[in-house]
């Protein structure tokens, strides 16, 4: 009987084990399938590194707060003229679409004015081109802010001046500013009330409430926080366009190659004393050598070498433009002068703009060359 005994315990075991193993099975498609569910984001169990910046995208919505925008539309509601700031650099990536959409589509009694601010960094051909291309769709003005040595103050001024004419029914007339943050709108009214009434930092983001400043008696005017294109900017666009203040940025270095595509190799070299170099990265290792931006072990820390270089791009001290789409050479430009539709809307009268005085010293490939005759639509040249 002994024999019977164990082979029955054997088949127990057996049965067990089997039984064992589906569980075992089972056990391990559950898991499988919990695996497949499983989202570390809302594991409270995982560590995770403190973000110095909020979520992800905070620093790169900067200016695109509900409350920001909401206030764009408080100062065009509240203005007769509308001033849209945009940088000489790159005038069309610094325009404010849904804010001229609003003002063509809602607010046509209102008038809209382009500055063409920070003239002073591109060659004065370059502000010429823009000006003839811009006055197409409204008044524009050339402008350097400076408190000292501005340029464009008297024909704005005069433009406000004609537009207040043509509210003769209104006691005042309110000016609102706006665009991108640091186009430099605060700059702008500084200069036009010849001292600094504005918080004005080359950071974005500076002014925070509206101000009202009296420049005249019959006009007053508006300066409202920078106001961003609320999408379609990523955010290599929001660092360059100077929307991010470049201290918060994790990794400066991944904007770094944008900046070296966008800026002429002359002028890198000119204002980095790096001759030659493979990629961005060693373009940045070769920089923090050179000004001892040292991490522990003696490697270049290409972090804080990228952070100054972005510093130095938002600053306006590398140069850098853009050209209009149909940027012509000055004989088709005489001719498309005389076609130029006259408008019934007050038009600045500006000097020249050979009378900027340039922060740079451009090569002469993009100072233009002088040539004979043409209206004299680009400067000559001082190489």
């Amino acid at each position: 009987g002994g024999g019977g005994g164990g082979s029955s315990a054997a088949v127990a075991a057996v049965a067990a084990a089997s039984s064992d193993a589906a569980e075992l099975d089972a056990f391990a498609a559950s898991a499988t399938a919990r695996a497949g569910e499983y989202d570390e984001r809302v594991d409270s169990n995982v560590e995770r590194a403190v973000e110095p910046v909020g979520p992800r995208n905070y620093i790169f919505d900067a200016g695109q707060s509900r409350r920001i925008r909401a206030e764009l539309f408080k100062v065009i509601d509240s203005s007769d003229v509308v001033v849209e700031v945009l940088d000489a650099r790159d005038p069309l990536g610094t325009r404010a679409p849904h804010a001229e959409e609003f003002l063509r589509r809602e607010a046509k009694h209102k008038h809209l004015v382009f500055v063409l601010n920070k003239c002073d960094l591109v060659p004065s051909r370059v502000t010429a081109a823009w000006l003839k291309l811009l006055s197409r769709e409204a008044p524009t003005v050339a402008f350097h802010a400076s408190i000292t040595n501005p340029f464009g103050k008297g024909a704005l001024i005069n433009l406000l001046r004609q537009f207040a004419k043509l509210h003769a029914d209104k006691k005042q007339i309110s000016v609102g500013f706006i665009g991108y943050p640091n186009v430099g709108k605060s700059s702008i009214i500084n200069t036009l009330k010849k001292k600094k009434v504005c918080k004005v930092a080359p950071i974005p983001g500076e002014t925070k409430v509206w101000q009202y400043i009296t420049l005249m008696k019959s006009i007053y005017l508006i300066d409202c926080p920078g106001t961003v294109q609320p999408s379609g900017n990523s955010e290599e666009d929001a660092v360059l366009k100077g929307v991010v203040r470049i201290e918060q940025l994790r990794h400066a270095a991944d904007f770094v190659e944008e900046v070296l595509r966008r800026v002429k190799p002359e002028y890198v070299r000119r204002t980095y004393d790096v001759q030659a170099w493979d990629s961005p990265t060693d373009f940045l290792e070769q920089y923090g050598r050179r000004i001892g931006k040292l991490l522990k072990g003696g490697e270049p820390d290409i972090n804080a070498a990228a952070k100054l270089v972005l510093h130095d791009w938002q600053r306006g001290r590398l140069p850098y433009f853009t050209l209009p789409p149909d940027f012509a050479h000055r004989a088709d430009a005489a001719a498309e002068e005389g076609a130029a539709a006259a408008s019934a809307l007050p038009t600045p009268k500006q000097p020249g703009v050979r009378g900027i005085v340039t922060a740079h010293k451009f090569l002469p490939e993009d100072e233009g060359e002088e040539e004979e005759g043409g209206g004299g639509l680009l400067p000559p040249h001082h190489a």
